[in-house]
């Protein structure tokens, strides 16, 4: 199961390395890195990430950006260690023909409903890229446990209506192959 977990981690920072994409200059390290300096309060954080990317997808360009922060107004998450981390807040916005198609903000209470009680508790939001194996605008959400390999992968799928649904990613290791990912 831990192999299933660090591979579907290796596919998802594949894909998010791969097509164009614009990140900002505050986020020019890895998309899952944590800053290295220390902070007064001793709460480790990720660092500032910033995406955009363009999809096509029934015959229509969509022009998403994903944005994270860490937050300091959400519960601080402590592992086993002692060790503190800030959970994070992403947002998503989908364009399409110059208008604004969906925007909202995620945080790990959006999805706590498909976590385990122990990823609802010692998990952070640390993941969300656009899944272009599926079709459709389809983006791979990950809650893990901070600094591990051990996540829980789920997906969200925004509808051409701004409607949006979330669900388990249930597909196993030799299917993300078989998909090319």
């Amino acid at each position: 199961m831990k192999q299933y977990y660090l591979g579907l981690l290796m596919v998802m920072a594949l894909l998010q390395a791969c097509g164009s994409k614009t990140v900002s200059n505050e986020s020019s390290v890895g998309a899952n890195e944590y800053d290295t300096t220390t902070s007064v309060d001793g709460i480790q954080r990720m660092t500032p990430y910033h995406y955009s990317d363009t999809i096509r997808t029934n015959g229509k360009a969509y022009t998403y950006t994903i944005h994270r922060e860490a937050s300091d107004s959400l519960p601080v998450v402590i592992d086993d260690e002692g060790n503190k981390y800030a959970d994070n807040v992403y947002s998503l916005t989908i364009h399409q023909g110059g208008q604004t198609l969906f925007h909202r903000q995620f945080t790990k209470k959006t999805v706590a409903s498909y976590l385990s009680t122990e990823f609802q508790q010692n998990g952070i939001l640390d993941g969300m890229m656009c899944d272009k194996s599926l079709p459709g605008l389809r983006f791979a959400i990950s809650v893990s446990l901070p600094q591990s390999d051990m996540f829980e992968p789920l997906l969200l799928q925004v509808d051409t209506s701004g409607g949006m649904t979330i669900s388990r990613d249930e597909r196993g290791e030799a299917e993300l192959e078989d998909e090319g990912v």
